[in-house]
């Protein structure tokens, strides 16, 4: 081996140990997640949510999940407060100074939706060219947190309007599915 002292050898052994039974630990919770994936509370769900370029089953069911009562936001922006997914602000008579996103809500599922915009803007015209414009704006990390906003906004209106994602759709979504109070 490539290690001079034998203290070495046995870290570097140890390390590779606890990596293989992590590895395997992650692929366990993976397949329980798909399984639990079909369930029958879930399968609809999925299957919608994963017409969505960026998310597969494994996002799918962190939505779902983390995120049950998506029927309580009057608003696809109530939603994105929710996750963090909006700047924070900060005002002062005439100034109005928009700062970091707020980071409020589950850490999780807004690294799912970043992680999910990445692929989306590859495989959506209209979400590529908002993004390229928002980066020469404001450069790439807001412009893929705008997209992640714009995400949870449409993965909102899918669950609730019960269609698929439409790749290239750029109508204003943001007002149009606002549940009211009964």
């Amino acid at each position: 081996m490539l290690f001079e002292r034998e203290v070495l050898k046995v870290s570097f052994q140890s390390l590779m140990e606890l990596y293989e039974y992590l590895s395997t630990q992650l692929v366990k919770i993976n397949k329980k997640v798909i399984e639990l994936s079909w369930n029958e509370k879930y399968l609809d769900k999925v299957r919608l949510l994963r017409s969505v370029p960026g998310i597969g089953i494994l996002i799918a069911m962190e939505l779902l999940v983390e995120l049950p009562e998506r029927e309580r936001f009057k608003s696809g922006d109530e939603l994105a407060s929710y996750m963090g997914l909006t700047p924070s602000e900060s005002s002062t008579g005439q100034d109005v100074r928009q700062g970091r996103i707020t980071r409020c809500g589950n850490k999780r599922v807004r690294t799912c939706a970043v992680e999910g915009s990445w692929v989306l803007i590859t495989k959506d015209p209209f979400m590529w060219d908002r993004y390229r414009r928002l980066k020469a704006m404001k450069g790439a990390k807001r412009a893929i947190i705008a997209i992640a906003r714009m995400l949870m906004i449409r993965v909102r209106r899918i669950l609730l309007s019960r269609e698929p994602y439409r790749v290239g759709t750029h109508r204003v979504i943001s007002q149009r599915f606002v549940v009211s109070k009964v």
